[in-house]
C-alpha cells in the first residue's frame, strides 16, 4: 500500500508527530549546510531520549526505595507463602499496595519506559519508510524527478514494471496521476537502483533521465551516511558497511539492560522474577539484531543511538544514587506519599490498582464488618454451618433460595420421578 503518511487511528498521529519533530531538526540541520539525515536521526533520538529523562530518573529514584524496602515485602509474602486461599491473597495484595502507598513507589512501574518506547519505535518506522512524506526539502528533490514520469508514458510503465537488483520491490496499479505513489517508489531507491532505472530506459525518456541526473546525487547524499550506508534500505545479512548498524544495536542494547546490577532480594517468589528478567535481558539484544537487520537501516540507528544513550543515563542514575542518602529519599518520598493519600482519600477516589482488584475479586471485605461467606465469586465449597439449619430428626434444612436449596430440590425430583426426566 503507498502513501504516504500512516493513516491509522493511533500509530498515523504518532508518525505525524514524530515526522514533524524530524521535520523540524532536518530544517535546522540543512540551513546550517548539513543535508543528512542521519545526524537528524541521532539528533531526534537525543530529544527523544531527553524528554525520557524525568521518567527513568523516577523509575531508578523507585528502584533504591524497592531495595530499602525488600525486606517489609519478603515479611508479607512469607506470611502468605502457603497461603493459596482467596481471602488470603486478597490480603496479600492488600498489605503489598499499602506498603507501596506508604513509600510511594509502584513495583510494576519500571515497565513504562519500555512500554513508551515501542510506539515511538514503530511510529519512526513508518517516517523512515517514507521520508519524503514527511520530510519536506526531501519531497522536493524528487518531485521533479515524478513530474517527469507522469508527463512519460514510457517512463510510467518501465517504472510499475521494475524490480530491484533483488527482485523484492514491484510495483502494481501504481496512479500515473498521483505524484505522492511515484515518490513512494522512488524513496525506495538507492544508487544502484537509479543507475538500473536509467538503463531500462535505454535512449527514451530523456526528460526523466536530465531529472534524475540533475537530482541523484542530492537524495544519495541524504540517506548516506558513514561508509555510504543508504539509511533508506535494509542492512539485511549481507557484509556490508550496513551491516554494523544491527552490530552497534546488539551491543549497545545488551550494554544498556546490563547496566543497572540486579539486586537479590531473597524470597524465593521474587527471586524467580528477577530470574525471568534476566533472561529477557539476554534475548532482548538478540531480538533488537535480528529486527534491525530487517528494517530500514535508518531505525536501526535510531535504535542503536537510543541503546547507547540509555546505557549512559542508566550508568549516570546508578552512579548518583549509590553515592545519595537513602534515608532522606526514602524519608521525602513518604511525605510525598502521605500527602498524596490524604488527598485521595478526601476525594474518595480509588486507585487503579485498587479497581483492577474490585474488578478481578470483587469488594474487598471490611475488617469486623462482613461476614466470609460475602466474599465475591465464594465457592459452593466455602458453605459452612452459617449457611443452613439442621433440624432434630437429622434431616437437612437448606437456606431458601440458595444454590443447595435448589439442588436438593432438583433432587427429590429426581427420585420421585424414578430417576427420569
Amino acid at each position: 500500500m503507498f502513501l504516504t503518511q500512516e493513516s491509522g487511528l493511533i500509530m498515523g498521529p504518532i508518525s505525524k508527530l514524530l515526522g514533524l519533530l524530524l521535520n523540524g531538526i532536518y530544517e535546522l540541520s540543512s540551513n546550517l549546510g548539513i543535508v543528512s539525515i542521519g545526524l537528524s536521526i541521532i539528533l531526534f533520538t537525543l530529544v527523544v531520549r531527553l524528554c525520557m529523562v524525568p521518567s527513568m530518573f523516577k523509575q531508578r529514584r523507585s528502584s533504591k526505595i524497592q531495595q530499602y524496602i525488600q525486606p517489609e515485602l519478603n515479611k508479607i509474602n512469607k506470611k502468605y507463602r502457603n497461603k493459596k486461599d482467596q481471602e488470603s491473597m486478597l490480603k496479600q495484595q492488600a498489605e503489598v499496595r499499602e506498603l507501596q502507598d506508604k513509600y510511594g513507589v509502584n513495583l510494576t512501574g519500571g515497565c513504562l519506559s519500555a512500554i513508551l518506547q515501542m510506539p515511538i519505535f514503530f511510529g519512526l518506522y513508518n517516517v523512515i519508510q517514507n521520508i519524503p512524506a514527511y520530510v519536506n526539502k526531501v519531497k522536493d528533490l524528487y518531485i521533479p524527478i515524478a513530474d517527469a514520469i507522469q508527463k512519460d508514458s514510457n517512463a510510467f510503465d518501465k517504472l510499475s514494471q521494475y524490480k530491484d537488483g533483488v527482485g523484492t520491490l514491484k510495483v502494481i496499479s501504481m496512479n500515473n496521476s498521483n505524484t505522492n505513489t511515484i515518490i513512494d517508489v522512488l524513496a525506495k531507491f538507492d544508487n544502484s537502483s537509479w543507475e538500473a532505472y536509467k538503463e531500462l530506459l535505454g535512449g527514451n525518456s530523456i526528460d526523466v533521465v536530465n531529472a534524475i541526473n540533475e537530482n541523484m546525487n542530492q537524495i544519495n547524499d541524504v540517506y548516506s551516511f558513514i561508509g555510504g550506508i543508504n539509511l533508506a534500505t535494509a542492512p539485511g545479512f549481507a557484509l556490508t558497511a550496513a551491516f554494523i548498524i544491527p552490530i552497534m544495536s546488539l551491543v549497545f542494547q545488551y550494554l544498556s539492560m546490563h547496566a543497572t546490577p540486579m539486586q537479590g532480594s531473597g524470597d524465593p517468589q521474587t527471586e524467580a522474577t528477577m530470574k525471568s528478567m534476566k533472561t529477557m535481558m539476554n534475548v532482548m539484544p538478540i531480538m533488537s539484531f535480528f529486527v534491525t537487520v530487517n528494517v530500514p537501516a535508518g531505525v536501526g540507528l535510531y535504535w542503536a543511538t537510543g541503546s547507547l544513550l540509555s546505557f549512559i543515563t542508566s550508568k549516570t542514575l546508578y552512579f548518583y544514587y549509590e553515592h545519595a542518602d537513602i534515608e532522606k529519599i526514602v524519608e521525602k518520598s513518604k511525605e510525598k506519599a502521605a500527602k498524596k493519600i490524604e488527598k485521595r482519600k478526601a476525594s474518595g477516589k480509588k486507585t487503579f490498582a485498587e479497581k483492577m482488584a474490585e474488578a478481578a475479586y470483587g469488594q474487598q471485605p471490611q475488617e469486623n464488618t462482613a461476614p466470609k461467606s460475602n466474599i465475591a465469586n465464594s465457592r459452593l465449597k466455602n458453605y459452612t454451618s452459617s449457611t443452613m439449619k439442621t433440624q432434630n430428626s437429622g434431616t437437612v434444612k437448606y437456606r431458601e433460595g440458595s444454590l443447595a436449596a435448589k439442588a436438593n430440590a432438583l433432587q427429590k425430583f429426581n427420585d420421585n420421578n424414578g430417576g427420569k426426566n
